[in-house]
């Protein structure tokens, strides 16, 4: 299965706005010499104009939906949004959702986006939890959490014209209201364009709604030829009039029963989709031979993208699912992430070459990803090497199977776990649901089945000829010396090396990994005494430096790992109601938490949290061995 890769949707990142404050605090944009917000109250205004008439308070209240969704054009200082999530905190019901969408060409520095809304000192709490997940500049879609998944945002940024066409096709018939904002038309014609009151027609659900500061005689005509019927109001303040609207049309959504949902497996992937499901309202059972007792169970796990030299679509997944994974792991369990930062030597020619084509690309915002010298390098750790390095400031490491344990527990009473034997069979019914055989002699039977089961998955899809790799990895703990428990920070070179973890009362650090693709499958756990030896002399020659030479190995394990030609995750539906997830290497705790919400996404027909493009590109069927 081949899908072509939109290149217009991965150009480089996008400018961050350039902002002056006036004499009243309020950020001006030097692109647009215009002002981000109203001079007087620019609170008031976001409340007046978007949310009282849009019917906010009103139209939650009464929804036929779960879950309302806001679209909205121009994020800028996120005061929509803010005013917007507090309103739906004092009054929506409690079993509601929020799902707020907003596109921007030219996102805010952190900097300028927190002075600008400290503006606002009764949504301090609200900004601060913004600034807190807001992401790298780069372009695509960020999903950001809140309130326990019932508040999302999935940020896109870069130019609107070009991001539409990414998430629009999974976005049809989902919107409730949209906020028509941005600077005004004749200082930004660019963006007021037919394309843009289209897309808003075709995402709005019956009787959606929008409503914008502006009259301008063009917006109207061009809103009105979409299939909107446009009424002009009061504008806010000094504004004589601004135009509010309704569209009309017949389509048929019938949401999804509260069905229990069925997930196999026990690792992060599991996991994060048990949270997906539980917080949107769905039961799960979960049928598992062990809690993190995979490739899940390490010790020590590092979070960190994976990229290239030019924005690849590997490269595009992963920025946008690492800074979710960050996100997630930052407000779920934040006594489990570890926001250390990564290093990556160029320890040889070859990588320095690599590294410094992925410095010099332009791809990348420097909250992802940036460049050391020698000598920075060594200003990080003095006991680095003097070599040049790749930085990732936001990135960090977990201890694996605390983290799965604590997310489950997360799920709370909508989650069940039954611990089975192997399942080895898995069979369509005639009433369409599906029956589990394990290897006890067992049965189970799920109406919705999704497999992340990790290296058991291509036995568990074998009449569908998914083709995935298992690789063998053995992992070594060291004990921790006076030099290496100073170590601040992730260090990857060939391997990795941790910081220091207490584990059972000893300071250890994690060394690994080989990666073996040639092993007994009866015997891969077995501890190989020369991995063990590869591992350390891996850290040895690589870094060369004195402190490595003491380290004693305390403990070893070895897991598989569930890898795909492409070294993308599968992750999707291959009927409409057997999902899979799985495929995630050796960066399953970046990838997973944002592949189980595009997994949930799909299924209950909400906005996808990628571009279009790319979603195909996870697609399980890809990896059909006749799809090859």
């Amino acid at each position: 299965m081949s899908h072509q890769f939109n290149k217009r949707s991965i150009s480089e990142q996008p400018a961050t706005a350039t902002v002056t404050f006036n004499h009243l605090g309020v950020p001006v944009s030097t692109e647009f010499d215009d002002i981000y917000f109203n001079n007087e109250n620019g609170l008031a205004e976001s409340r007046y104009v978007f949310l009282q008439h849009n019917d906010l308070p009103t139209r939650w209240q009464t929804s036929l939906h779960s879950t309302f969704t806001v679209a909205e054009t121009g994020f800028g200082t996120g005061l929509n949004f803010l005013a917007c999530w507090q309103l739906f905190q004092q009054t929506a019901p409690a079993n509601q959702r929020l799902h707020f969408i907003s596109f921007e060409k030219y996102p805010l520095v952190k900097a300028d986006l927190e002075r600008a809304l400290s503006a606002f000192p009764e949504l301090a709490a609200f900004a601060q939890a913004l600034l807190d997940a807001y992401p790298a500049a780069q372009t695509g879609c960020h999903r950001l959490q809140f309130d326990n998944n019932r508040v999302i945002i999935d940020l896109w940024l870069g130019d609107i014209h070009e991001q539409l066409p990414n998430w629009l096709p999974n976005a049809e018939n989902t919107v409730d209201a949209w906020f028509l904002d941005g600077f005004a038309p004749d200082k930004n014609p660019q963006m007021w364009q037919a394309n843009v009151y289209q897309a808003m027609a075709k995402s709005c659900r019956p009787s959606g709604t929008f409503a914008t500061f502006t009259a301008a005689g063009a917006v109207r005509r061009g809103l009105q030829e979409a299939g909107f019927a446009v009424t002009k109001a009061k504008g806010f303040g000094r504004k004589r009039e601004m135009l509010r609207g309704l569209i009309h049309k017949e389509t048929t959504i019938t949401p999804r029963p509260p069905e229990t949902v069925t997930i196999v497996g026990g690792g992060i992937a599991a996991a994060c989709l048990a949270w997906s499901f539980t917080q949107r309202g769905y039961p799960v059972h979960l049928l598992t031979q062990g809690i993190a007792d995979g490739a899940s169970g390490n010790a020590q796990g590092a979070v960190y993208p994976l990229l290239h030299a030019e924005l690849s679509p590997l490269s595009q997944f992963y920025v946008s699912a690492f800074d979710h994974a960050r996100q997630f792991y930052q407000s779920n369990c934040p006594n489990l992430w570890h926001a250390t930062g990564v290093i990556q030597l160029a320890f040889n020619a070859i990588r320095e070459q690599r590294q410094q084509k992925i410095a010099d690309s332009g791809c990348y915002a420097p909250d992802l990803v940036r460049s050391l010298t020698a000598a920075e390098t060594q200003q990080v750790w003095e006991f680095l090497p003097a070599l040049p390095a790749l930085f990732y400031p936001n990135s960090g490491w977990v201890p694996p199977q605390r983290l799965v344990q604590q997310i489950l527990q997360n799920c709370g009473e909508r989650l069940a776990i039954t611990e089975v034997s192997e399942i080895t069979e898995l069979q369509q019914t005639a009433s369409n649901t599906w029956r589990l055989d394990a290897s006890s002699g067992k049965r189970y039977e799920a109406s919705t089945l999704i497999v992340a089961a990790g290296a058991n998955t291509s036995t568990l899809l074998a009449q569908w000829q998914i083709e995935t790799q298992n690789v063998r990895g053995q992992v070594t703990q060291v004990a921790a010396t006076e030099v290496s428990a100073s170590c601040p920070i992730v260090v990857c070179y060939k391997g990795y090396f941790t910081p220091a973890e207490n584990h059972n009362g000893e300071l250890t650090h994690c060394v690994g990994a080989t990666y073996n693709r040639e092993f007994k499958q009866e015997s891969y756990q077995n501890i190989e005494p020369a991995d063990t030896e590869e591992n350390l002399l891996t850290l040895q020659d690589n870094l060369a430096q004195a402190w490595t030479l003491p380290l004693n190995a305390v403990n070893n394990r070895a897991s598989l790992r569930n890898t795909t030609r492409d070294h993308l995750p599968a992750c999707g539906w291959l009927t409409d109601n057997l999902g899979v997830v799985s495929g995630l290497g050796s960066r399953g705790f970046t990838s997973a938490p944002l592949c189980a919400e595009l997994l949930v996404s799909q299924w209950l027909g909400e906005p996808q949290p990628l571009a279009d493009a790319l979603i195909k590109r996870l697609a399980p069927q890809r990896l059909q061995v006749d799809s090859a």
